[in-house]
């Protein structure tokens, strides 16, 4: 399959305790009934959800929709190599589909500096990037640390991020690309995300 490709992203999502965790590899090598799969440095921590004949699910991201499939492990890391199973005959595609997401107006802080925030409102969050608004100026590039503020008893979401786009048409409605989130936060934004689509 042509949309399946050395180097391309893949999220596997797995339940650990109460946890749904989301963990994105890299794909090193796709063979006729399996992918070989470079971990992220962080995967110890989760290394009982990935041995041999665990259950996990899988998504890859690509420019014309969303792969989906269920997959098990059939090389644990400890084998020197990382393998789930490739069933093409059980795979979904849906096609323009994008990283998960919501619609959702939640605070955002913005930390200048040490002394220095404000709080505006996101129209979009997804587990890569959140999109706002804001009514003056920032450049592409520039770099801030952030918290979001989640309903309820989900949390503050910190993370360092990079501002990547500017609204050609609404000069207001900017968009930040996570650059640094821990393992935890991006957990508890998945979950948050997982439940505000079950939700609605």
């Amino acid at each position: 399959m042509d949309l399946v490709k050395e180097g391309q992203k893949i999220a596997l999502y797995f339940q650990k305790d109460n946890n749904l965790v989301e963990m994105v590899c890299t794909i090193e090598k796709v063979s006729d009934d399996r992918l070989t799969l470079g971990l992220p440095q962080y995967f110890m921590r989760y290394i009982d959800s990935l041995q041999e004949e665990c259950k996990l699910t899988a998504k890859i991201f690509t420019k014309i929709g969303t792969i989906d499939f269920n997959t098990i492990v059939i090389a644990s890391p400890f084998e020197d190599v990382f393998e789930i199973e490739m069933d093409y005959n059980a795979i979904k595609l849906t096609e323009n589909s994008e990283i998960p997401l919501i619609s959702a107006v939640e605070a955002l802080e913005i930390i200048f500096g040490e002394n220095s925030s404000v709080k505006v409102k996101t129209f979009e969050v997804s587990t890569e990037h959140v999109k706002f608004t804001y009514d003056k100026e920032l450049t592409i590039g520039s770099v801030y640390e952030f918290n979001i503020y989640l309903p309820k008893d989900y949390g503050i979401i910190n993370f360092r991020g990079t501002i990547t786009e500017i609204d050609p048409i609404y000069d207001n409605e900017y968009t930040v690309k996570f650059s640094t989130i821990t393992e935890n936060d991006r957990q508890s934004l998945l979950y948050y995300i997982y439940m505000y689509s079950t939700d609605v």
